[in-house]
């Protein structure tokens, strides 16, 4: 497409978007309005992609931001910081400075004193592309009343790491969602001197860790724009701390590692039975051997990975409450914590044998199925030992085990029931785990699991892919999920949830 011809669809596809919103539009969104600013997307963007020509276009999207109300301005700097990261010539460099030449107007708008949550939420995604003009935004963002969860995303995303102090490149690994979600303190820092994550890495590495982590918070920015234009206000972005639970104080090792369940382990290499030592479970077929420490078995060969007990303390705070959001478009509220454990409480249903919480981290919802099960009757199991020692610490009369999804320990038809909470996108080869529950679960035994579906919006399936992408977890096509599921010998009694979200309870024919 020539110049002439791109500036000339531009501004009818520009016309139309305007002409779509009422003279002194105030009230809800029309419904018409939103099908228009799709079209006006498809003129100047495509999956992550510029579309040709588009550049010589983005004058005119930018006087369009003097002429338009709140929610058209809200769209149109959503398409603009679309078009600031997008890939093309150059690396997209000229959509960048393009885009880059309205930031007065973006500025004053923000500073306009006017409440539009939408607006606020897609102004400061495109913000956040800036980094060369970092000093000046934030010094403007201050005064806008934007709570510290966006104003500490935006300023992780405006700082180069070659300017970075050495404080903050001590948050290396630490900063999804947002840095004030973990709100790591001086006295935390001082403490953990060996988990200064960056310390001797190579420069080169640890600067594309840092850019890795600036691409997953401007997607989490730009999901919560393209929810904010569309429904308005998303609610608060912290989840308050579970209250302490008593901590048990650390039992001895139980006499017997297996807890009553020794029937149902078997080699994760041969499934031969295992005879338990004091010191590890070893193969009565292969004669590998499976360490036993403090009543931890463990039957993976590698090594957890680097201890970091500040993570295992915020997963449920900081992390997980952040990835939920955006993968499930949780935005504004659809699922509680409460719903989740209600949904667990109503839809286990085992047969006779041990329950697995498999991927169990943590231990939260471990702690869901003891009580409406029974602790002698749960195993957990998950690959960090960091994760379960937090868990053992909550809930040390059940048998915790350290392994993998893709080789579980277990005997054929040997397991009540599965859980998988919040944990099969995390899964390498989630298909192969599938057929592995399906294996060890008892016929009518239950397979119960949260995960995500792919959005049907593709603007918003771009920032779940660009998360998926940075933090390699995935979304599901609910009928591929069906058939893995059928494939593995189960029949889904359940596939429901609101947004993105998939609850799924399938039953072993």
């Amino acid at each position: 497409m020539s110049e002439t011809s791109a500036i000339s669809v531009a501004h009818a596809t520009i016309e139309e978007f305007t002409g779509s919103i009422p003279a002194g539009f105030t009230g809800s969104v029309p419904a018409e309005l939103d099908g228009v600013f799709r079209r006006l997307v498809t003129e100047f963007w495509e999956d992550g992609s510029l579309v040709p020509g588009a550049v010589p276009g983005i004058p005119a999207l930018l006087d369009a931001l003097d002429t338009v109300p709140p929610a058209g301005q809200a769209r149109l700097a959503l398409l603009l910081g679309l078009l600031a990261e997008a890939a093309g010539p150059d690396g997209g460099l000229p959509a960048r400075e393009a885009v880059r030449a309205g930031l007065d107007r973006y500025l004053r708008l923000l500073g306009d004193g006017r409440t539009d949550a939408g607006r606020g939420a897609a102004l400061l995604f495109l913000l956040g592309h800036f980094p060369d003009d970092g000093a000046r935004i934030l010094a403007a963002v201050a005064g806008t009343g934007a709570d510290e969860d966006d104003l500490s995303r935006l300023a992780r995303c405006l700082q180069p790491y070659e300017g970075a102090d050495a404080a903050t490149r001590w948050n290396l690994g630490r900063v999804f969602p947002s840095p004030a979600v973990w709100g790591l303190t001086d006295e935390e820092r001082a403490a953990n001197p060996a988990l200064d994550q960056w310390l001797g890495l190579p420069a080169e590495r640890a600067a594309e860790l840092w850019a890795t982590e600036t691409r997953a918070l401007l997607a989490y920015s730009g999901a919560k724009a393209v929810w904010a234009v569309e429904h308005g206000a998303t609610v608060s972005p912290f989840v308050a701390p579970a209250p302490e639970e008593e901590r048990s104080a650390g039992a001895a090792p139980a006499a017997d590692v297996f807890r009553g369940h020794a029937e149902a382990f078997r080699c994760p290499r041969c499934l031969r039975p295992l005879t338990a030592g004091a010191e590890a479970a070893v193969c009565a077929g292969c004669s590998a051997a499976f360490p036993v420490v403090d009543g931890l078995l463990d039957f993976h060969d590698e090594p957890s990975g680097p201890s970091d007990p500040l993570l295992a303390g915020r997963y449920e705070r900081g992390l997980r409450a952040g990835f939920v959001r955006i993968m499930g478009a949780n935005w504004g509220g659809w699922v509680s914590l409460d719903d989740e454990d209600a949904y667990l409480t109503r839809q286990v249903r085992p047969t006779e044998g041990p329950v697995l919480d498999l991927a169990a981290g943590a231990g939260r919802w471990t702690r869901v199925l003891a009580r409406s099960l029974g602790e002698d009757r749960v195993i957990a199991l998950d690959l960090s030992a960091e994760m379960l020692a937090q868990l053992r610490a909550k809930l040390d009369r059940v048998l915790t085990v350290r392994g993998s999804a893709l080789e579980l320990p277990f005997g054929d038809a040997s397991l009540g029931g599965v859980n998988c909470w919040n944990a099969l996108q995390a899964i390498p080869d989630p298909e192969q785990a599938i057929r592995e529950v399906g294996r060890c679960l008892r016929p009518g035994g239950t397979f119960t699991v949260l995960t995500f579906r792919q959005a049907a919006d593709p603007l918003y399936r771009h920032f779940q892919r660009k998360l998926e992408r940075q933090a390699h977890r995935g979304s599901f096509d609910p009928e591929q999920l069906t058939g893995w599921l059928a494939d593995a010998g189960m029949t889904v009694r359940d596939l429901s949830g609101p947004g993105n979200f998939l609850f799924v309870t399938a039953v072993k024919e």
